[in-house]
């Protein structure tokens, strides 16, 4: 008993010289890696959909809403809004205010990224009007495939006499792609009971009642007709994933329509299920160590110039799943799991966050990694975020870093752990496993 009270004891006074620690620290600068908020399903899948049940209109939820295929939804943004005004909050309870010149949001050049990045901008400073950098086209609009934000294999900035070696390369990231399919092998049944696949179209043509098990990825580099291209999945994970992520997206959207549509109750559970599906799909494409390293080199760069940038308080770059997926990989973030959301990785409009905190007395500078998202409870019912309902929160830890005595990484060795990242990618050009 008495050693039990002094364990206690010990516990409560570490706990209370680490909140004491970070207490006496202030906020310097945040970098905000963000996913896109709520959308509907990529538009060139609608018709994949269509052949996956026997009723193919019961995808019908966002045409009815005047809202195009892979769009932001008006709920996407209004999401996105609520999550800005919680910044907002948060923001001025620390002190934390910021110049117009002090802000930065770029986004990937698709609707629903710069979308979220504008409705998150218009929550976090309302009586502002922020601007949003994405790459254009020739007439101002959006749509070219830019590669730092999205993760499309890069074979280029090479030191003078080296040549990227894509056979190398491959054949590396097939071994890695072994290991990690092994790991990765998502179960089908409840979602071709959902889907009643045997019934559907597809299943008819292929003539099986279940989808086939095979699963290869595709890993080109840069083609002239085709522009830089991403890791692509070829087999029925493809498809399923598809799937999994329309429900999603209508669970999120709709939970009633779901429902009605698929004339069944979706426990959170059940959700679950269905979610592993695309869970299982990303890892598979996005979190090889040297695929990773690769495709999100251009990405991780940005981040490493708005963390040294000394004009920049405030950076959010909106992204998509797979970036986020791959960054995170290449950055050797230890496996963690997520609360109240059905997602187990990379929630809807979750945002990856950078904070460099100081001690104004010592000038010792920290970063605090974590992922803030909204709960799939939050989600469904657009909850107002504040301090006293805040988003979800999990702090990072990454392997080959060690925290300091107030649980956060000294600035020096975070940003020092970047660079051999970036410096990797070296290695990976020349097919070598990036942390050997």
């Amino acid at each position: 008993m008495r050693i039990f009270r002094s364990i206690t004891i010990f516990f409560l006074l570490f706990v209370g010289v680490v909140s004491f620690a970070q207490d006496s620290l202030r906020l310097e600068k945040v970098v905000v890696v963000s996913r896109h908020g709520l959308r509907a399903p990529l538009e060139k899948y609608y018709q994949t959909l269509d052949s996956l049940t026997p009723k193919g209109d019961i995808w019908n939820l966002w045409s009815k809403q005047g809202v195009k295929g892979s769009e932001l939804t008006l709920k996407g943004s209004a999401l996105e809004n609520l999550f800005g005004g919680y910044f907002r909050m948060w923001f001025n309870s620390l002190g934390f205010h910021l110049q117009d010149q002090e802000v930065y949001f770029g986004a990937s050049s698709k609707q629903r990224t710069i979308a979220t990045a504008r409705s998150f901008a218009a929550g976090i400073f309302p009586l502002k009007i922020v601007p949003v950098h994405f790459k254009q086209d020739e007439n101002g609009g959006y749509g070219p495939l830019d590669e730092n934000y999205l993760p499309l294999f890069y074979d280029k900035d090479l030191e003078k006499g080296m040549v990227f070696d894509t056979v190398a390369f491959k054949d590396t990231a097939r071994c890695e792609l072994r290991e990690i399919k092994e790991k990765n092998k998502p179960s089908y049944k409840f979602l071709e009971d959902v889907l009643q696949y045997s019934q559907s179209p597809r299943a008819k043509a292929k003539k099986s009642s279940h989808f086939n098990r095979d699963v290869d990825v595709r890993l080109d580099f840069y083609d002239k007709s085709k522009g830089r291209l991403e890791p692509s999945m070829i087999g029925d994970l493809n498809v399923a994933n598809r799937a999994s992520d329309a429900l999603i997206l209508m669970y999120y959207e709709a939970p009633d329509s779901l429902k009605a549509n698929f004339k069944r109750d979706f426990s959170f559970d059940d959700m679950c299920r269905l979610a592993s599906i695309k869970d299982q799909y990303d890892a598979i494409l996005f979190s090889a160590p040297i695929i990773a390293v690769n495709i999100s080199h251009c990405m991780l760069e940005n981040v490493y110039s708005e963390m040294k940038c000394n004009w920049h308080r405030f950076s959010f770059l909106c992204s998509h799943d797979s970036m986020i997926h791959a960054l995170l990989s290449a950055l050797r973030v230890e496996d963690y799991e997520l609360e109240n959301t059905i997602e187990g990785k990379t929630p809807i409009g979750v945002k990856v966050l950078l904070e460099k905190w100081v001690n104004p007395t010592t000038c010792e500078q920290y970063i605090k990694a974590r992922l803030l998202y909204q709960s799939t409870k939050q989600v469904q019912e657009m909850q107002v975020l504040d301090l006293k309902n805040p988003p979800q929160a999990c702090e990072l830890s990454f392997t080959g870093l060690e925290k300091a005595e107030n649980g956060m990484y000294r600035y020096d060795d975070f940003m020092n752990h970047i660079e051999k990242t970036l410096e990797a990618y070296k290695a990976t050009a020349q097919g070598q496993h990036p942390w050997k």
